[in-house]
Parts: C-alpha cells; sequence; structure tokens
C-alpha cells in the first residue's frame, strides 16, 4: 500500500515537471502570437486613421470665432455709404449714356457761324425754327439725298435743306408730300438724286459714303433739323438752269425760287 502510495506521489510529481514544462513553452508561443496581433492591430489601426483623416468634417465655427474675425475688420476695410452710392450712381449713369449712344443719331455740334449771308439774294441765316426728328433710317436718306442735290460749300448745302424743310412747313407742299423731312425727299419726281437712284452711293456702305461732300451735307441736315435756316425758298434748280432764277447763295451752285 505504501509502496503504491509512493508511486503514486513519484508519478503525481513527474506529471506536474512535465505539465509545468509544456505549460512554460505553450505560454510563450501564446505571447509570441499575442504579440504578433498585436503589431498586426498597430498598423491597421494606423490606416484606419489615415483614412478617417479624409473625411474629417471641420467643426463649424462657434460664435466667439466669428466675433473674434468681426473684430479684426478695421472700419478702414470697410466701404464707406458714399462709395457706395457713388459706385451705384457711376453704375446707373454708364447705363444712361450708353443707352443714349444706341437711341440717338450720332451728331456734331450745331453752329449757325458757318454760314453766311447774302441778304440781296434772299439768303440769311436764321436760328430758333422749327425743329424735326428723324429715325436712323430716314435721316441717312435726307442726308443722302441732300449730299447729291447741293454744290460747293456749306451756304449751298444748308439751302437745300432749308428748301425742303420750308416744304414741310408749308401747308400746301405737307399735305401733297408729307410733314417728315423724309416723305419730302422721297416724293416722286421731286429730287432728281432719288428717284434717279444716284443718292445711293451716300447711303451707308455706298461709295461715297462718310465723304467730303457727305460730310457737309450731314452737318447741314444736323443743323436744319436743330431749328437752322438761310432762306425761305420752296424750290431750286441747278446752276445750269438759268430761266429758273437768279438767286443762289454761292456762284454755280444751285438756283433758288418760291415755285
Amino acid at each position: 500500500m505504501r509502496r503504491t502510495v509512493s508511486n503514486l506521489i513519484v508519478i503525481g510529481c513527474q506529471l506536474l515537471i512535465v505539465g509545468l514544462f509544456f505549460g512554460t513553452v505553450f505560454d510563450d508561443d501564446i505571447k509570441v502570437e499575442k504579440y504578433v496581433s498585436t503589431i498586426h492591430n498597430k498598423n491597421l489601426d494606423k490606416i484606419a486613421t489615415s483614412v478617417s483623416l479624409l473625411f474629417k468634417e471641420e467643426t463649424p465655427p462657434t460664435i466667439e470665432d466669428v466675433e473674434k474675425k468681426l473684430d479684426d475688420i478695421t472700419l478702414e476695410e470697410l466701404p464707406s455709404k458714399d462709395v457706395l452710392e457713388n459706385d451705384d450712381n457711376k453704375k446707373q449713369d454708364d447705363v444712361v449714356e450708353t443707352k443714349k449712344e444706341i437711341e440717338s443719331t450720332p451728331l456734331v455740334s450745331v453752329d449757325a457761324s458757318k454760314y453766311s449771308n447774302n441778304e440781296d439774294m434772299g439768303f440769311k441765316v436764321t436760328e430758333g425754327n422749327k425743329t424735326y426728328d428723324l429715325n436712323d433710317y430716314e435721316f441717312d436718306v435726307v442726308v443722302a439725298v441732300v449730299s447729291g442735290e447741293f454744290d460747293k460749300n456749306f451756304d449751298d448745302a444748308l439751302g437745300v435743306v432749308s428748301v425742303i424743310l420750308n416744304r414741310c412747313d408749308s401747308d400746301k407742299w405737307r399735305s401733297w408730300a408729307g410733314s417728315s423731312p423724309y416723305q419730302q425727299v422721297i416724293r416722286a419726281g421731286q429730287f432728281e438724286v432719288y428717284f434717279g437712284g444716284s443718292y445711293l452711293s451716300y447711303m451707308p456702305g455706298g461709295s461715297q459714303y462718310g465723304g467730303q461732300k457727305y460730310n457737309i451735307a450731314k452737318q447741314a441736315v444736323i443743323d436744319g433739323l436743330n431749328g437752322i435756316r438761310n432762306n425761305e425758298y420752296l424750290g431750286f434748280r441747278a446752276w445750269f438752269v438759268s430761266s429758273y432764277s437768279d438767286k443762289y447763295i454761292v456762284y454755280g451752285g444751285n438756283r433758288y425760287g418760291y415755285n
């Protein structure tokens, strides 16, 4: 019995020693596995942290942050009320000026001093006569007709314009041809350069458009539409039609009469 117990004790001690041996070995393996696992997890944490930074939401500013930024702005940095009003007025003025440029026919200054008087021939420069308005196309036609009808200089050009406008003022001519300078110049049989077609060379795109004769006629038409005239005649003929009249403002120009 005692031998059996002793044998059991010996066997138990041997098993304990063996168990402790294997326990130590397996414990080291477990620690190694855990160590490796720990390293692996740290790498994953780094990757996860980097990805999270890409999608990080900005923290909205607090009231204190906004107030601090407002305090940092000085009054000198802010536009004054006068500056803002001046900017608005400037923009409004630019719109008005642009609108005027679009709506108005380009005009040169109106000046009656450029014209000569010859009262013995019935030519006296007057201002304040009735004014007339034309749209752009009508203006171009009237200027083109005057360009083809006058001779020599400004005085003869204004003489032609004055006849056209005198007809607009005349009850007889107005009832027959119309109350507009444009209607007068396109009346059949009245202005040869119109019904003959030669006026077209003075229209936009024509060979003589913008030339010296055109510019003289344009100035005379502008002055006439604004109330300047130099005669009260109702008709004119070319210089070579001496039987028509002996009245003229420039030698070699048109001859003027009342019919």
